[in-house]
């Protein structure tokens, strides 16, 4: 017989944990998921969704818990029906002090009970607090990650709007008397469950500790700050994974007998790591592998990448490995500024013209073959120099960042397809940036096949492709990378480049190959190739040729500053500028005198 399912987490007693971690969202729960060991989806039902895993070989229950008081403590009760012990939730919060700005995390000792479920457990006298050891350690994991946190008390509430838009409430004096209240008191952020699950932690003897993302702060915007919301919560999931590790593990060394020499368990705070011994290293840990030494050219296009990286690689014993997303196509030659055999000099060349340009690839594809190469030439005792322009192409690959296994609906894909070329990219672009705008922004409109990947991502799984990217890079990058990106002081000299270069490419064949181009098949990754789309209207004879090579001048230009504006953003790039530079190779290899 079936055992009884616990009435509203539609789970067993028997599938329940010591330990569990709490978001809100039903969406983040398999993102949190994805951190523990064989991770199974348990159970749905209503806002209750619930995954298990193990850490450090404990079960750990990753269960939502909806919005507000009421239904974080009928999750929280029922999980103490099934043997919970200790939980974490993690949610997301407003700030209230100044100092909180958007992206920061938010560890509270203590929560203001300006909400009803804790009446009905504790009179109002009694202080919602965290269990201390759980704060110490979200402490501790915040600290050690380097993430920006704050730690005190926070103010919980039940109503959403009333604390948004108070003006509008018939009790809006009261509502405005507390909040300053609340501002004068020094309280952190504002959120609506932390009270009612420290209350019931402490009505039912366990121990609940809780870390916030602050997504605002309204007060810093009405004093001016120019501050951006901020979304993406992997600090905080990061930080509540590697606590409740620290949890498991001061428990279990409670449970064991001390060692000679040791500090005596009963002395330790529930979630304090003791330092293990040698042998204990020795057991569960492996010697850190040596980085593999790697060179990147980055920058816009016509900036002098390939010369560079072929000089470099004559110098350094080095191979190339191509970071373009059209130069992988067979037979888009001219438009894609590949290298010529002349050129190449002698140098090797990888992920060049291996695809037909019928074919879809994506950016998990490119990472694992270019893995794949670098690791080859670094066998062969030859030096890996990366070079292109495709700036998600080389962060991913960079930052190791590793993608979850595709399950395309291809019914949507279609569709989407479809409505990309009958609405165009701008319409989709929109439709992007209202759930994901992070990945919107690094888009263009003619990124076709990456605007309804994101899209469907998102239709599909609930979660967006940013905070997909984002939470998937769980390991270090393996790379010890040096790199150089190529830049104009006066913008104007880049862009004179272009417009040669665009000369010569017509000269060259380029209008013959964009007419082979669109006799045959291809995918929407290729057609979405600079160089080709501009042309295609004076093929149907609807405009002259010299306008379509000014159209086809101004969206390279307009390429290149995008180009330029994605890899701003990476610190760890020495720029050169090009323009200012007599010797651009002797002062790249200044840059590599220490590589």
């Amino acid at each position: 017989m079936n055992e009884e399912k616990l009435f509203h987490i539609a789970i067993t007693r028997q599938q329940g944990a010591k330990y569990a971690i709490l978001p809100g969202d039903p969406a983040r729960v398999p993102l949190i998921a994805a951190h523990l060991e064989n991770a199974e989806k348990l159970a749905s039902n209503r806002e209750f969704t619930s995954y298990c895993g193990t850490l450090c070989g404990e079960r750990v229950i990753v269960l939502s818990t909806g919005i507000g008081g009421p239904s974080a403590a009928i999750a929280l009760e029922e999980l103490c029906q099934a043997g919970l012990q200790a939980a974490i939730r993690t949610g997301t919060c407003g700030g209230i002090s100044e100092s909180v700005a958007a992206g920061d995390l938010v560890i509270p000792t203590a929560a203001v009970r300006m909400e009803g479920t804790s009446k009905e457990y504790a009179p109002p006298e009694f202080p919602a607090a965290a269990d201390f050891g759980m704060v110490r350690a979200l402490v501790d994991a915040a600290e050690k990650n380097g993430f920006r946190l704050h730690t005190d008390i926070v103010q919980s509430k039940d109503s959403f709007y009333g604390q948004h838009s108070p003006e509008t409430m018939p009790v809006s004096c009261e509502l405005l008397q507390k909040w300053e209240a609340w501002k004068r008191l020094g309280v952190l952020a504002s959120e609506m469950e932390a009270a009612a699950l420290f209350t019931v932690g402490a009505v039912r003897h366990i121990r609940v500790g809780c870390i916030l993302h602050a997504v605002w702060n309204q007060e810093r915007k009405n004093k001016g700050y120019h501050d951006s919301d901020k979304f993406d919560l992997t600090a905080e999931i990061i930080t509540a994974v590697d606590a409740m590790k620290a949890v498991i593990l001061a428990d279990r060394q409670k449970t064991q007998p001390a060692e000679p020499d040791t500090v005596k368990a009963e002395v330790l705070s529930p979630a304090v790591i003791p330092e293990p011994a040698p042998a204990v290293i020795e057991a569960h840990t492996e010697p850190p592998q040596p980085k593999k030494k790697l060179i990147a050219i980055v920058g816009p296009t016509a900036s002098g990448k390939t010369s560079l990286a072929i000089a470099l690689a004559k110098k350094y014993n080095g191979e190339i490995v191509s970071a373009d997303s059209m130069q992988i196509y067979k037979g888009m030659e001219i438009a894609s500024a590949k290298p010529t055999e002349e050129e190449m000099q002698g140098i090797p060349h990888h992920l060049m013209s291996f695809l037909e340009p019928s074919e879809t690839f994506s950016v998990s594809d490119y990472v694992r073959l270019a893995t794949e190469v670098i690791n080859d030439i670094i066998d062969r005792g030859k030096q890996p120099i990366l070079c292109g322009g495709t700036g998600l192409y080389i962060r991913s690959l960079i930052d190791n960042v590793t993608f979850a296994a595709e399950q395309p609906d291809e019914a949507l894909r279609a569709e989407l397809n479809a409505r990309f070329e009958e609405e165009g990219g701008e319409a989709l672009l929109k439709e992007l940036a209202a759930f994901d705008p992070t990945t919107a922004e690094k888009l263009s409109p003619n990124d076709g096949k990456r605007i309804v990947r994101a899209i469907e991502i998102y239709r599909t799984t609930g979660i967006t492709m940013s905070e997909q990217i984002s939470l998937s890079k769980l390991t270090p990058s393996p790379y010890d990378v040096t790199a150089i990106g190529l830049t104009f002081a006066d913008r104007q000299n880049l862009y004179e480049r272009i417009n040669r270069r665009t000369d010569e490419m017509l000269v060259h064949g380029l209008l013959p190959e964009a007419d082979h181009f669109y006799s045959s098949e291809k995918s929407v990754t290729s057609s979405a190739a600079i160089g080709y789309k501009e042309l295609k209207p004076y093929l149907d004879g609807k405009i002259t040729l010299d306008a379509a090579a000014e159209r086809l001048k101004m969206e390279t230009r307009r390429y290149a500053k995008r180009q330029l504006t994605w890899f701003k953003r990476d610190e760890y790039i020495h720029w050169i500028e090009v323009d200012c530079c007599d010797d651009v190779v002797a002062e790249a290899e200044k840059i590599l005198a220490n590589f």
